[in-house]
């Protein structure tokens, strides 16, 4: 019989310790953690390596997002420009969710809360372009959100300010 397969998704250097810990939790109790630095993905040569995450979301049964205060790395295809706080683009960990949300397989959305505060302030503030937030390095992190919060279902958000609050909520 298969195991359950869990992908987890986020930007990685500033989460890697997350991410570890997930993949430990996930493993514990009986499911296939997926995560892309464990080479848990089939990467295709003749594709960007970001196009096999997104082929293997496909086939996976749990999808856990964590949104931390970076953005992340734009997906393959796109301009590469240099990118300011307020440049809009597509990161590969949205892609990733986004996949997930075609796929229609459950999601669970995990958001450091001191990002989810400053989501509230920019909210309030959204078009003054001269607040410096603290704890995100783009504008898009609070778009992602925004679009997370517009879903009509899948979207169960929890705001997590340490790893045990994270594996809490994914226990219950």
């Amino acid at each position: 019989m298969a195991r359950t397969r869990v992908f987890v998704s986020s930007t990685y250097y500033d989460l890697k310790h997350v991410r570890s810990s997930l993949e430990n939790f996930v493993t514990s109790l009986g499911f296939e953690a997926v995560l892309s630095e464990k080479g848990d993905i089939a990467f295709a040569p003749d594709i960007p390596l970001d196009e096999s995450c997104y082929r293997e979301v496909s086939d996976v049964d749990l999808f856990v997002l964590i949104v931390g205060g970076r953005y992340g790395s734009e997906r393959s295809g796109a301009a590469n420009a240099h990118k300011d706080f307020f440049t809009r683009y597509e990161s590969i960990t949205r892609e990733e969710y986004k996949s997930a949300i075609r796929s229609e397989i459950p999601i669970y959305i995990l958001v450091e809360k001191n990002v989810n505060a400053e989501y509230q302030t920019y909210l309030r503030n959204s078009s003054n372009t001269s607040i410096t937030y603290a704890h995100v390095d783009s504008v898009n992190v609070f778009h992602l959100i925004q679009e997370i919060l517009s879903e009509p279902r899948n979207n169960p958000l929890h705001e997590f300010e340490k790893y045990a609050d994270i594996e809490s909520w994914l226990r219950e």
